[in-house]
């Protein structure tokens, strides 16, 4: 199991951006906080692949939902009725 001072290796890429997108990178590293270049590309797309990951599984909850029939849904309402009832004894306590 690694340790915390363990580093994973890192692999290069190389991408090609825009020049007013690197302008804009570097105004944000010109803070002392800011580390580099790569931090800053490794984090951004940390993000969006975090957002990516949400919104594929909303999507797939939508679509659970979207496939119910009339029946199945009136149970899952009558289930989150249910639920909400009990959770609301709990808190109430």
């Amino acid at each position: 199991m690694p340790t915390v001072t363990a580093r994973a290796p890192k692999f290069k890429v190389t991408v090609t951006l825009s020049p007013d997108v690197v302008h804009q990178l570097d105004a944000i590293l010109s803070s002392p906080e800011a580390g580099s270049r790569s931090r800053l590309v490794e984090e951004a797309l940390r993000q969006w692949l975090h957002d990516h990951a949400r919104r594929e599984l909303e999507r797939q909850i939508e679509q659970y939902y979207r496939s119910l029939s009339k029946d199945e849904r009136k149970e899952d309402r009558q289930w989150s009725r249910l639920a909400a009832r009990s959770a609301g004894r709990l808190w109430d306590k």
